[in-house]
């Protein structure tokens, strides 16, 4: 699973939590799912480098 498709996957759980908070104008609504789709991925792939840094770093 790449981090587009997990990120959809926590948003979905989000707003499946949260049904009240999503806009009634599509692009309004599209505008909100996009903005915290870009965080959830930008956070996951911040995560997935450092793991990887901290696998190929020389720390002992």
């Amino acid at each position: 699973m790449d981090f587009n498709e997990l990120a959809l996957e926590f948003v979905k759980i989000y707003y499946s939590c949260h049904p009240q908070g999503l806009p009634e104008d599509k692009e309004k609504a599209f505008q909100e799912i996009n903005s915290l789709h870009g965080k959830y991925k930008s956070q996951l792939i911040d995560k997935a480098t450092r793991k990887s840094e901290d696998f190929f770093s020389d720390k002992l």
